[in-house]
């Protein structure tokens, strides 16, 4: 696209900046990747075909498959835009609007881990620090983004809580210690004090400085590698935020505090926890279906 098609877009990143990185980092690939699939137009000449040929014809990237429910998040953030463009008379009309709705991602099934996979997946954990974040992220179910920003003046022990700033949606909420977890950070406060800290922030790298994104990419590998090895499932630190949301619907958590603690912004999103685990749905069928009571 010509280069006042690119500022535009640019703007718009700019108006979204208080979103999390990762937020802004998907948009901004979704947005790239359809500007420079149609070099020859502008914003104001995408029609509806144009949308359809983007969903027919985006199924590599870099000679990687793409999967449909990729490209349809691609489709949706360039909606999002022509959106927010249009409320702000940048643009007259979305070619989009109508396509998108029509787009329906494939069912998947979330991935998470019972709580018998957890307990293994922690018990063949040997390095320390992989061992408390992966502990604190099944525990609290907060996103790796906030994890590596809670400090120390963000947790109070004696009322066990922890506040999260500035979660998604440029929110604050709270989230909570159960006592498996308060012994554990005790323990790692003794620890975190023989690195010499060097920042005010909850969890240090073994030199005593903030986490880096190089070293969360190592921390992902390593997650990878040993649940790969011990479940044959890909074990990432957002698979362990659904497995805190899945376990406390299968413990019976009131859904709308549950909800308040992961963050989420409206409820519903939070109600696709309830026994969403496949073994959990199987496993109450046939608890109840074998019931000599139920015909």
């Amino acid at each position: 696209m010509n280069e006042e098609s690119r500022n535009l877009a640019n703007r718009y990143l700019n108006f979204l900046s208080a979103r999390s990185k990762d937020t802004l980092k998907s948009y901004r690939a979704s947005l790239n990747i359809f500007m420079n699939f149609f070099q020859e137009k502008s914003w104001e000449t995408i029609t509806i075909d144009d949308a359809l040929f983007f969903y027919n014809n985006y199924r590599s990237h870099n000679g990687k498959p793409i999967q449909i429910s990729t490209t349809i998040r691609r489709l949706t953030d360039v909606n999002r835009f022509y959106e927010w463009a249009i409320e702000n008379k940048y643009l007259i009309n979305n070619p989009l609007k109508l396509y998108v709705k029509t787009l329906r991602p494939q069912l998947k099934e979330r991935q998470c881990l019972s709580k018998n996979q957890a307990k293994l997946l922690l018990s063949k954990i040997e390095d320390y620090h992989y061992y408390i974040f992966t502990l604190f992220l099944i525990k609290t179910g907060v996103r790796i983004s906030e994890f590596i920003n809670i400090s120390l003046n963000d947790m109070d022990l004696s009322d066990r809580s922890i506040i999260i700033k500035s979660g998604k949606g440029n929110k604050d909420r709270y989230v909570f210690i159960d006592d498996e977890l308060l012994l554990h950070i005790k323990q790692y406060l003794k620890y975190r004090e023989f690195l010499n800290p060097k920042i005010d922030r909850l969890f240090l790298t073994k030199s005593g400085y903030k986490l880096s994104e190089g070293q969360i990419s190592d921390y992902r590998r390593y997650l990878r590698t040993i649940s790969k090895d011990i479940l044959n499932i890909i074990v990432t630190p957002h698979v362990l935020r659904h497995t805190f949301g899945t376990l406390a619907c299968e413990s019976n958590m009131n859904i709308e505090i549950l909800s308040k603690i992961m963050g989420h912004a409206n409820v519903n999103t939070t109600m696709t926890y309830i026994h969403s685990s496949k073994e959990f749905r199987k496993k109450e069928f046939l608890r109840v279906m074998n019931n000599k009571d139920y015909l």
